[in-house]
């Protein structure tokens, strides 16, 4: 995640998202069992649009039944998309995998109008977590790690599996309490606004985003940071 902290300019939509009771379920329109709606059909993009109109095509294509970010290059413009649906409540299983170096992440509860999807929504961090290099050519610390709670509170443990295989992780998201897993093991929980939350952010990088982590309800997002990266078997289940 770039830490860009430039003044945002919201779009009146953005403050309508939180309370907006939108009838669209995000979907490629194949309904699973038990209340389960697949976000991705691992043949085409539908049911996802680029973050604030950017145009996708030919940045996200869909390969061997994955979303897959192709490499782009220095300095063009990121193209994060987001599904048309929005959640509030919800658990969400994806599957994922990087290439060496690779930075990525998916947001929740993204609001459309900031620069950035993770200006609004917080982000589950996909990330090669010895290999990747931030613009100064220097490592992360393990608070920027997969499935941490992203640059606030180091994961319990790595779970991540070697670059090139598949991961399997998930987010619950339910009121204001999260948890984030990865391969079958709680990475992270906090509660969003709770004292030690409102510590924790107000002692890192997200102190001066005006917007993170304010809306009840929004879109999910998956981030363009400029490296290779593989999506599938996304699915939702809202609770």
């Amino acid at each position: 995640m770039k830490t860009n902290t430039t003044s945002l300019i919201l779009l009146p939509l953005l403050f309508l998202a939180a309370c907006s009771d939108s009838s669209q379920s995000g979907s490629d329109g194949s309904d699973l069992s038990d209340g389960w709606i697949a976000l991705f059909d691992g043949k085409s993009t539908s049911g996802w649009r680029g973050y604030n109109g950017i145009e996708m095509d030919g940045a996200w294509v869909v390969e061997d039944g994955a979303l897959h970010l192709v490499h782009r290059e220095k300095g063009s413009p990121q193209v994060s998309i987001i599904t048309e649906g929005q959640y509030a409540d919800f658990d969400l299983r994806f599957e994922w995998k990087v290439e060496a170096g690779t930075n990525s992440g998916v947001m929740f509860r993204v609001g459309e109008g900031p620069a950035k999807p993770h200006l609004t929504g917080p982000e589950y961090q996909v990330l090669d977590n010895l290999g990747f290099r931030n613009g100064k050519g220097l490592p992360v610390t393990p608070r920027e790690y997969t499935a941490t709670h992203y640059a606030v509170e180091v994961a319990t443990s790595d779970e991540t599996k070697p670059i090139g295989e598949w991961n399997s992780s998930r987010i619950v998201a339910k009121g204001n309490h999260v948890e984030y897993w990865l391969n079958d093991v709680m990475t992270a929980s906090y509660e969003i606004n709770s004292p030690k939350w409102k510590d924790q952010v107000a002692n890192s990088k997200f102190n001066s985003w005006e917007h993170y982590a304010t809306l009840s309800k929004g879109h999910i997002s998956l981030q363009d940071h400029g490296h290779r990266v593989w999506f599938r078997n996304l699915k939702i289940k809202e609770l």
